[in-house]
């Protein structure tokens, strides 16, 4: 079974689970997506998915749907921000701007991702996840397989869907 992980992005996402059929995937979200939809019309989206769990980061999870984290997961999760952001997120997390918070939240999708041992995350996030060699670098670090949208749904047309 490959086990693909939604970015928030690529919600509805309808066309990638009937495109994938016939290469028995298993679809996710992360509690972090749930949240971020929570009450917007997007939500009911969401339905058909299962959610695993973010690890828990202070002043943003919420502490029901989160899980407890370790060492190794903060630092992953660092690793990420460290990868996304290009070496600019700041190590005080006090006023993060709405651009840092959103890479905040794209590392944690990405860290509940790696720490589940998921297969292929697909978003639409290039600036976050491909630009400038980091989907290089974090499958590399990571072993993940990060997709867009198009991507995933190219390699499902043609027969040549497959984990890292």
């Amino acid at each position: 079974m490959t086990k693909v992980t939604l970015d928030t992005g690529v919600l509805p996402a309808e066309d990638l689970v009937h495109a994938s059929q016939r290469f028995n995937c298993e679809f996710v979200v992360v509690t972090v997506t749930t949240r971020e939809l929570a009450g917007t019309p997007y939500e009911v989206h969401l339905v058909p998915y299962s959610a695993i769990p973010e690890t828990a980061v202070w002043s943003e999870s919420r502490w029901d749907h989160a899980t407890w984290g370790s060492e190794v997961s903060v630092t992953t999760l660092e690793e990420i921000l460290k990868v996304i952001s290009s070496g600019a997120f700041p190590n005080s997390r006090d006023n993060l701007s709405k651009r840092q918070l959103h890479q905040l939240r794209d590392a944690m999708i990405l860290e509940a991702h790696v720490s589940q041992q998921r297969d292929i995350l697909v978003t639409n996030d290039s600036r976050a996840f491909i630009r400038h060699g980091k989907r290089e670098e974090l499958t590399t670090r990571f072993g993940v397989r990060i997709m867009l949208r198009a991507d995933f749904l190219q390699e499902c047309s043609a027969g040549t869907l497959a984990a890292v």
